[in-house]
């Protein structure tokens, strides 16, 4: 998608040089954001599906992420790499989708086949596809350094290497941007280590903690803000100054390590779900140290299962590990009960992603399921390795009943041959 510097409306008010070519004022008021129309009153929709088989290596999926300009959707596979595929063009210009649209097979446009284990990843926030230099995604891997990959040709652009008191390479359990992108935050053992995006190599500042780093997340809407969760159930804010950090709270209240975190947008609240742990715990930033309200779901397993925040602040969303999909709408009530709940997978949906500013969301299923070689269990593990888009907005019914079974008929035979 081609994207203006400046809106058209900014060259009103321009002055000219001298070649009378035009150049808008500096001052211009910001166009008015514009969110996503939902509409979690209806199921949802499902507008593309990608799957995998599940060979003895399992293929099931680690979550999804959006990329922050809406164009792609990132995705890791066990034992399959990290995948990128687009979003339909069809979708760009689309307000209301009908309800007999066919099912389109994602193919993805970026594939690295990587063959170790990726512990997380996280896209560059100024991504742009207009802008190629700012199209990258970060990753952490077993027994590896963090790699810096190019979202268009899925090369290796760099590294950033962390080692420990003995000078051995270490993994990273956690990476993430900073809000502003100038640094690279990546969760150790026994710290965190503070790279600078444009010095990859092994020059680094050191925070100690006093747990390991199970996932870090950094504020949007208060630069240097970052929330640090460890497997010892505890979320720890800090605040970048000087290169490194400054404790600011230690937030406790999960009874497992903590596996996702998310900020609001307007930084007031942190969003929080941990391991076999069936409570997301919303903390309201102003006043920290009590959980401003707890919300259920079903997380048994050690798998991570994320969570996401509409733009708007107003809607919740997370994933489950029996396949379900729930929605809160956490704006208006002060203790919210599920809005909306959308059986959307057979198996474990361990990943929510909703679309930047479309009414588009965004799953992945799948799990580890243990293996009996004896058979002395008589259950058989339903196995859905996939990736998936659902349309959550205005739908529109086909007037013709005939073509509607038909068209119905039609998707059903294709998701179950993809």
């Amino acid at each position: 998608m081609e994207t203006e510097l400046y809106p058209p409306e900014a060259y009103a008010n321009a002055y000219t040089d001298v070649q009378g070519e035009a150049y808008p004022e500096t001052y211009m008021e910001a166009a008015p954001m514009q969110y996503a129309s939902y509409n979690f009153e209806n199921t949802a929709l499902e507008l593309a599906r990608a799957q995998w088989p599940n060979y003895a290596d399992q293929h099931y999926l680690k979550g999804c992420q959006w990329s922050p300009d809406g164009t792609c959707l990132l995705t890791v596979i066990r034992g399959g790499g990290m995948n990128v595929f687009e979003m339909p063009s069809d979708l760009y210009s689309c307000e209301k989708v009908q309800q007999t649209r066919h099912i389109v097979p994602l193919n993805p446009a970026v594939s690295v086949p990587e063959a170790g284990l990726i512990y997380d990843y996280n896209w560059y926030p100024g991504m742009n596809s207009a802008n190629p230099a700012t199209c990258c995604w970060l990753s952490s891997g077993h027994e590896g350094p963090i790699h810096l990959w190019d979202a268009f040709t899925g090369d290796l652009r760099c590294s950033y290497r962390g080692y420990n008191a003995v000078d051995e390479l270490e993994s990273a359990m956690s990476v993430s941007f900073s809000a502003d992108g100038q640094h690279v935050f990546c969760g150790y053992k026994k710290n965190v280590k503070i790279f600078a995006t444009g010095r990859p190599g092994r020059e680094y500042v050191e925070y100690p903690i006093s747990h390991q780093v199970s996932c870090i997340v950094a504020s949007q809407a208060q630069p240097g803000v970052v929330a640090i969760g460890n497997v010892k159930n505890t979320v720890e804010l800090v605040s970048q100054s000087d290169g490194s950090f400054r404790n600011l709270c230690k937030l406790q209240g999960h009874k497992g390590g903590i596996t996702t975190l998310a900020f609001s947008s307007d930084g007031f609240r942190l969003y929080s779900g941990a391991r076999k742990d069936k409570e997301l715990i919303c903390w309201d930033l102003r006043v920290p140290g009590r959980p401003m309200f707890v919300l259920n779901r079903e997380c048994n397993t050690n798998q991570k299962i994320s969570i996401d925040l509409s733009a708007d602040n107003k809607w919740l969303v997370s994933g489950g590990s029996d396949g379900k999909v729930q929605v809160w709408n956490v704006h208006e009530q002060h203790y919210p009960e599920v809005h909306l709940q959308m059986n959307l997978h057979n198996d474990s949906c361990n990943g929510v992603s909703l679309h930047p500013y479309k009414p588009i969301l965004a799953t992945a299923s799948g799990q580890h399921h243990s293996i009996d070689p004896l058979h002395h269990t008589r259950s058989v593990p339903v196995y859905e390795n996939a990736l998936c888009m659902w349309w959550v907005g205005p739908q529109e019914e086909n007037p013709d009943l005939i073509a509607t079974i038909i068209q119905a008929a039609t998707n059903s035979s294709a998701s179950s041959a993809i």
